[in-house]
């Protein structure tokens, strides 16, 4: 194998390549690249047996071939490497990196070794917009759990189904629901629960608003083709939690109120809030809500009140503060409306410029302490 290309072509696409190589793996093959040098093109794949990557990019190639490389070093070297042309050969059973003024040998690994990467069928891909993906990828994924005894919660549902696909995700404390007009995916897969990590690469692919992308549904994996980059991922078996369930039809008590004021006196607050819970208490009456927090290890408390559009009776709920921000940062607009029914139940947290339907948040409430 022999081939050359400018350091930064390379060194891009490697960044890329190392979002799914595994620091530490029980199966160290993991922590390796593979690389591929075939007709004026250089392949450079990663897995971690859940997600796998491939990037392509033109190279001028000398002798084809194909082998696998620790992804760290190899990684460490380029990126330490001066802008120049660099070349790749390998000798024996190792492949010498060389620059204008040096080289560098590391020890190769065969290709066989490494895991066969699902191949990739375009007559089944279905061209979708990258915009309407993105924009639903980051309003949901934040909700996912990472408790691995739940593992359909470890994912986020997505729904084809119908004249709209909807994503929904969440830890049982919190959920986010996203709707978006679908008239390509409709009906052509039944619902699916897909890994966070791998919908979290997706939004670094897509560079521009009007940019498509290909979607091909596999039996227990889906695949993204992005052009340069493909992206595969396992599927997590269901069934996925009726989450309609939880999602009130509507409540009788609705506050509307500044996102940022709120967002900014919440972290504040927050600060002297039980380090564990990060509690907050909210107590809404008309025109006001005060927001408090105690903390007994510190002898601290925090208190605010901030004006708002509510004339509902008084009501007093306990909100883990971390989930309150982070769903504010996900609101579109200037204001957030809750809407809200007792001191135990979920409250809904929406935008008033973005319909109810198209995109909500729900939060439960904490036990409200003593």
């Amino acid at each position: 194998m022999k081939f050359s290309l400018p350091k930064s072509r390379l060194s891009n696409y490697l960044q890329f390549v190392m979002q799914v190589v595994p620091s530490k793996s029980t199966l160290p093959i993991l922590t390796n690249i593979m690389i591929e040098a075939l007709e004026n093109k250089l392949k450079l794949s990663a897995t971690d047996l859940d997600v796998s990557i491939t990037a392509s990019l033109e190279c001028k190639v000398s002798k084809k071939g194909s082998g696998a490389l620790p992804a760290r070093i190899l990684f460490d070297i380029i990126k330490e490497l001066p802008e120049s042309d660099i070349s790749f050969e390998v000798s024996g059973s190792r492949m010498e990196i060389r620059i204008p003024n040096g080289s560098y040998k590391i020890a190769m690994i065969d290709a066989d070794d490494f895991p066969k990467l699902p191949a990739v069928n375009t007559k089944k891909e279905i061209r979708i917009s990258g915009s309407d993906i993105v924009k639903t990828i980051r309003k949901t994924t934040f909700a996912c759990s990472d408790d691995e005894t739940r593992p359909a919660l470890n994912g986020v549902l997505w729904q084809t189904q119908g004249e709209k696909m909807q994503m929904v995700a969440t830890d049982g404390h919190r959920l986010a629901r996203m709707a978006v007009e679908n008239k390509k995916l409709q009906g052509l897969s039944e619902d699916v629960i897909i890994p966070p990590k791998v919908l979290d690469l997706i939004p670094k692919f897509i560079s521009h608003e009007g940019q498509e992308f290909g979607i091909i549904f596999g039996e227990n994996n889906i695949i993204f083709n992005l052009g340069d980059v493909v992206l595969t991922s396992r599927l997590i078996e269901g069934p996925y939690p009726n989450f309609n369930q939880v999602i009130p039809d509507e409540s009788d008590k609705q506050l509307r109120i500044s996102k940022e004021d709120l967002a900014s006196a919440v972290r504040r607050v927050s600060i002297l809030s039980n380090a564990l819970t990060h509690q907050v208490k909210f107590a809404a009456k008309p025109g006001k809500l005060t927001l408090s927090s105690a903390n007994a290890d510190v002898g601290g408390e925090g208190k605010e009140t901030l004006e708002c559009d509510y004339n509902g009776e008084t009501i007093e709920m306990g909100y883990n503060a971390n989930y309150i921000t982070e769903i504010l940062s996900k609101i579109d607009g200037d204001e957030a409306i809750f809407e809200l029914s007792s001191p135990v139940a979920a409250g809904v947290v929406y935008s008033p410029t973005v319909p109810r339907e198209d995109f909500l948040c729900l939060v439960m409430p904490l036990r409200l302490a003593e």
